[in-house]
């Protein structure tokens, strides 16, 4: 608990700093409905936003750590997100709605390939997964997932140069603690995993 609440400081703290965390709550979270290019100034392609009660045992629901929505690439499949003259990626928050996947990331600039992940992350439906990149002066950000199936997005970070590192730790320290908590919580109940479900 003192971990999350420490986290929670740093994350207050580095935010009053100009730095930029989009957390989708602003929206209807209709899930039909993609999100609009030029949202928070960035265009979002096979992006939408969802409720974080929609489907109350889902990936979605663990994996909103902003209020009350989280940002899924709605078809299962690729997302793309860009911004007219670049942008810093600090990191997301990263959940898997139904099963256990993987996820890999590029970063463009001007139809030029500036980075790629060496190897891929996996998120599961339990609790969010702090993936921090930290990188810096793209226009475009690729999300690729191996299951075909959706995933959960929240607090999608952009900070000013100077805010990388701040964010990068207090994100990573409240994403350690809410897993730990998760694992404990599953631990109680010896419920095991919940049963996967798909969207209909």
């Amino acid at each position: 608990m003192k971990t999350i609440a420490f986290s929670l400081m740093l994350l207050l703290a580095s935010a009053g700093a100009s730095a930029g965390v989009i957390g989708f709550d602003d929206l209807p979270g209709d899930e039909t409905e993609a999100i609009a290019n030029g949202y928070q100034g960035f265009d979002w392609d096979n992006v939408g936003a969802i409720r974080a009660d929609a489907y109350p045992d889902s990936g979605y629901a663990a994996g909103t750590v902003s209020f009350a929505n989280t940002a899924f690439n709605r078809d299962g499949g690729i997302a793309a997100i860009s911004k007219a003259g670049g942008f810093n990626f600090a990191g997301a928050f990263f959940t898997s709605a139904w099963l256990e996947q993987e996820l890999a990331f590029d970063g463009w600039r001007d139809g030029q390939l500036l980075y790629s992940t060496t190897a891929s992350y996996v998120v599961d439906t339990i609790a969010p997964v702090w993936i921090g990149l930290g990188w810096s002066g793209i226009d475009t950000l690729v999300i690729y997932n191996s299951s075909g199936t959706q995933w959960a997005m929240d607090d999608f970070t952009v900070p000013e140069p100077a805010m990388l590192g701040l964010f990068a730790t207090a994100l990573a320290a409240l994403a350690m603690s809410r897993r730990s908590e998760a694992r404990k919580k599953n631990a109680r109940s010896g419920s095991g995993q919940s049963p996967k479900l798909g969207m209909s």
